[in-house]
């Protein structure tokens, strides 16, 4: 009889915190009725900008940028984080977080009396969820902060499933540094994907949002152990690791790796052991005005490497201030296996110029192109005899390169020989719009009204093209008057090709200027014995601007440019002289002779 009174006591008070707790349930699910149709959550700021990555296709890195924040960030699908990182996380963060609805009531209460004695926020009891919500929407620290993070994780939590949410967590935690999420921080501190952290390399950054600059372990490695520490325990604690388990992490050493992420830094770097570093500033700033996102290149980093070393041989040999510039496409996939846009790409005045995106004068290389339009006009052939004599157009008295007039030529020796006065001749005949008509279906964008501009003055180089499009001009020569757009990235569609030139004329141009027919000069002044047959033509600028080469050998389409980028002048620079000694090298070289072989 005497307990009656004390257990009516209880059940008074029991019931009265449950009116309690159905009023408190009833509020919040008014307010998150409300809240969802006034301000649903804003899930696209679950979204931030990623870091940029550009590759080759064998995995070697050609650049890295930070993401539009200062941050780098590369997100990832849960699957592609391992087991041990989200364990660890969520053991140390929120060990019922995949029970709870965005808030746990049991971590609320603890944390309201901690607070409530200290009378500032010292525990926030912040679920994941939470944490989510407060790196999205950056709410402060306060108790009316927490409210609101609370508020919203429970929307969060109605918007998305727990795995996604602990995904999105990962991708934006931050981890020391200007280090945004777990592939970043795998990467930086370890040296690898997340999916292939030992238990240990985990743990250490499973604890480090908690104070990502406190617990910075490459300054304050003890305090980095000590929460690594906390978060083994806490594994352990919860089950997922044994004793065994627990001991061997706990006495693991921290195995940092260092330079993968050094400061803000977005400049292009190779990183590929064992092999001398390429410098890749010019095909990024290419592949990355077309794609700001980055992706994996078609740049083949040994051939890159072998053009920057034949460039930098030959540079001391010519004179001072000269820069070059070189484009390899790779016939049959329509694609930029190698870029050099400047002999010295770290050169604080030039340096950052890209030759291979320049406009400049190719001297007398597009004639091949004019022949190509007069043997589809069915008016010549490689033995027709064209006049070498003087000529007068308009005031105008061009004259060959050497000054001379051999009068009556035939028409192979003309184009291999590179007399104007013919070439101008044959364009005369053929038409200038239909010359230029069949250039641009080959490649090259020339500037507006070219005819009206240039006219004939096209034949020796009167109007400028790029020498990436110049030597796309030669990949459809070599594919037998086929165009196709230059590619860049591997995941790049390829596009129908398109009939520019036709076959013949093609193969007229090709056979005219042939190794087999000429050998080409090389540094020193020797010749090659042409054992792998290529065609080129040479080009030189009015006032020995501009020197250029380019050709192909069916496999690929090689371009070189030398000269100056401030416009300056010299006597070596003729095509012959200062660019062909390069092409011809890069053709008898291993990598393209490798290729040729099929190796």
């Amino acid at each position: 009889m005497k307990l009656r009174p004390k257990w009516s006591a209880i059940a008074r008070v029991l019931r009265r915190a449950a009116g309690l707790a159905l009023v408190v349930a009833l509020v919040a699910a008014a307010a998150l009725w409300w809240l969802d149709r006034r301000y649903p959550f804003p899930l696209e700021r679950l979204a931030r900008p990623a870091s940029v990555e550009l590759g080759a296709v064998d995995g070697t890195e050609l650049a890295r940028r930070v993401a539009a924040d200062g941050q780098w960030r590369k997100p990832a699908p849960l699957a592609k984080l391992g087991t041990w990182l989200p364990l660890a996380t969520v053991a140390i963060e929120d060990r019922r977080f995949w029970s709870h609805p965005g808030v746990d009531a049991r971590a609320v209460v603890r944390a309201a009396v901690v607070d409530l004695r200290a009378r500032r926020v010292r525990e926030g009891a912040s679920t994941i969820t939470m944490q989510l919500v407060g790196l999205t929407l950056e709410t402060p620290r306060t108790f009316r902060g927490k409210l609101v993070e609370a508020l919203r994780a429970l929307q969060l939590e109605r918007a998305l499933e727990k795995e996604e949410i602990l995904e999105r967590y990962l991708a934006l935690a931050p981890y020391g540094r200007n280090l945004s999420g777990a592939v970043t921080a795998a990467q930086r501190w370890f040296g690898k994907a997340p999916q292939d952290l030992s238990l240990d390399e985990a743990a250490l950054l499973a604890g480090l949002p908690q104070g990502p600059s406190r617990l910075r372990p490459d300054r304050h490695p003890e305090r980095a152990l000590a929460r690594r520490r906390s978060v083994l325990e806490a594994l352990h604690t919860g089950g997922w690791i044994d004793e065994v388990e627990f001991e061997r992490a706990a006495a693991a050493p921290l195995g940092l790796v260092g330079g993968a992420f050094e400061g803000d830094s977005s400049a292009p770097r190779a990183r590929r052991t064992g092999a001398t570093a390429i410098d890749a500033s010019h095909v990024a700033g290419w592949a990355l005005a077309q794609r700001p996102t980055g992706g994996t290149t078609l740049i083949e980093p040994d051939l890159q490497r072998e053009v920057e070393r034949i460039v930098a041989a030959h540079v001391p040999h010519l004179p001072p201030g000269t820069d070059v510039a070189v484009v390899i496409i790779d016939v049959e996939r329509a694609a930029l296996i190698a870029l050099v846009g400047s002999a010295d790409p770290t050169d604080p005045v030039d340096g950052q110029v890209d030759g291979a995106r320049a406009l400049r004068s190719p001297g007398s290389a597009l004639k091949p192109l004019v022949y190509a339009a007069a043997f589809e006009s069915g008016r010549f052939d490689a033995r027709s005899i064209l006049d070498d004599g003087p000529v007068e157009l308009g005031g105008w008295r061009p004259s060959n390169f050497d000054g001379g007039n051999d009068g009556p030529v035939r028409l192979d020796e003309a184009l291999r020989r590179s007399l104007n006065l013919p070439a101008l001749r044959v364009a005369q005949a053929v038409g200038v719009e239909r010359c230029i008509g069949l250039i641009e279906a080959a490649g090259a964008r020339l500037e507006p009204a070219a005819a009206s501009r240039a006219g004939l003055t096209l034949v020796t180089g009167g109007t400028p093209v790029r020498l990436v499009e110049l030597t796309n001009v030669y990949a459809t020569l070599a594919r037998g008057g086929l165009f196709e757009p230059v590619r860049v990235f591997a995941d790049e569609p390829r596009r129908t090709p398109l009939r520019a030139v036709t076959q013949r004329a093609c193969e007229m141009v090709t056979a005219i200027l042939s190794s087999s027919e000429r050998a080409p000069s090389i540094r020193g002044g020797a010749s090659h014995v042409a054992a792998r047959p290529f065609m080129w033509k040479t080009g030189t600028s009015s006032g020995h601007v501009d020197a250029l080469a380019v050709g192909h050998d069916g496999r690929v389409a090689l371009g070189v440019w030398v000269g100056r980028f401030d416009g300056g002048g010299h006597p070596a620079y003729t095509g012959s002289e200062a660019a062909e000694p390069i092409l011809a090298e890069l053709f008898v070289g291993p990598q393209l002779v490798a290729r040729a072989a099929g190796r």
